[in-house]
């Protein structure tokens, strides 16, 4: 009897699979690419000369209370502090035209004092219940 050669049927063509370098030292493959950065398109705050410290003091009286304080700089969040309790939220980089957002809720009342001048000023005070203010830094 004569043997038969059975042809296997041909494979599709697949592409190759890209091949990953190895770091150096290391057992572990690695692809990483590099990102792509356009600094025209890069939101950063600039710091410059005018530049100074401020102090948002925040006092609960009579219950619980929770404040949020953002930084804004041509509309770009520059800063955000929280706190639970009576205190002071320090801020390094603070300079006029800014615009400083405060959101907040106390079950007692709450006192607001801003260490640099502001538009509307302050101390303010709010009861109970949530309360929203924006202040403009001069």
């Amino acid at each position: 009897m004569a043997k038969s050669t059975k042809t296997k049927p041909a494979k599709a063509a697949q592409p190759k699979k890209a091949s990953r370098a190895k770091a150096a030292g290391s057992k572990k493959s690695v692809n990483r690419e590099t990102p792509i950065i356009f600094p025209e398109f890069a939101l950063m705050a600039a710091v410059s000369g005018t530049s100074v410290s401020a102090n948002v003091n925040v006092t609960f009286v009579s219950g619980v209370g929770q404040l949020t304080a953002s930084l804004f700089r041509n509309g770009i969040l520059i800063n955000m502090q929280s706190v639970s309790n009576s205190g002071t939220i320090f801020l390094s980089d603070v300079q006029s035209g800014d615009v400083l957002s405060i959101n907040g809720v106390c079950a007692g009342t709450a006192s607001i004092a801003i260490s640099v001048s502001t538009s509307p000023a302050t101390p303010q005070n709010f009861g109970a219940g949530p309360f929203h203010v924006g202040y403009i830094i001069l």
